[in-house]
This record gives C-alpha cells, structure tokens and sequence, in this order.
C-alpha cells in the first residue's frame, strides 16, 4: 500500500453522469507519486466500467482506487451478479469495446463476484 495516498472509494449515482464523476473522482485519488504516467489510461478505463455498471449492473455504482509503489488497481462495484461479457464489435459499432480496451490496456484485469454484485478490475503498471 502506498504511504502517501489512502485506498479511496467513492459511490456514484446511477445516472449518466457517473462516468464523469468517476473520471474526476480518479483524478483527485491517484497517487502523483507513483502513478502519474498511467493516470490518463486508468481515467479512460474507468470510464468504461462504470458506464457499464450504469447501463448493464445497477445500484450501489462503486468506484475504489488503491495504490502501491509498483501498481495502480481500480475497481467498479456493482449489484448485479451478472458477469460483463465482452464483445466483438464491428468497425461501424457505436459501443461494445470497453471491455476489450480494458483487456488490452491494462496490466491484469478480472472481475470478484459476490452473492449481490460484483467488482471489475483493472491493475496498471
């Protein structure tokens, strides 16, 4: 864990106006120290998950940001146990590659259920 920044958490409205929310909550938690060349990437990362957890998940919307040294983990919490299914999307497709990007961009990435919901994740190195 990182000493200069604490574990973060924020709920969010269900509402389009969660994406934004989580981008600047993102923004205000992250730790400058360590992880100032991954904070744009984690920022657009984010984004997707909770647009996710809005369209596909439902209430409580969660965002959490842990640091360390090494990583930077971001986790979106929703109530829906229903596990994200990522897409193949066509070229001429308005959404659907959120996940994809979160495969590609991330350093790991996976989702923890639990009996009312879940967590996707994403680790940046």
């Amino acid at each position: 864990m990182c000493q200069s920044t604490p574990r973060a958490e924020l709920e969010l409205p269900v509402s389009r106006e969660a994406p934004a929310l989580a981008r600047e909550f993102l923004r205000g938690s992250t730790c400058a120290e360590h992880h100032s060349e991954v904070v744009d990437d984690a920022v657009l990362l984010v984004s997707e998950l909770v647009t996710n957890s809005v369209l596909h998940g439902g209430p409580p919307v969660v965002v959490a940001v842990d640091c360390d040294e090494a990583t930077l983990q971001v986790r979106v919490r929703d109530g829906s146990p229903d596990l994200p299914a990522p897409r193949d999307a066509a070229q001429s497709d308005e959404n659907g590659r959120g996940l994809a990007l979160v495969a590609e961009m991330s350093a790991d990435w996976g989702v923890d259920t639990e009996k009312d919901g879940k967590h996707v994740w994403f680790v940046i190195n």
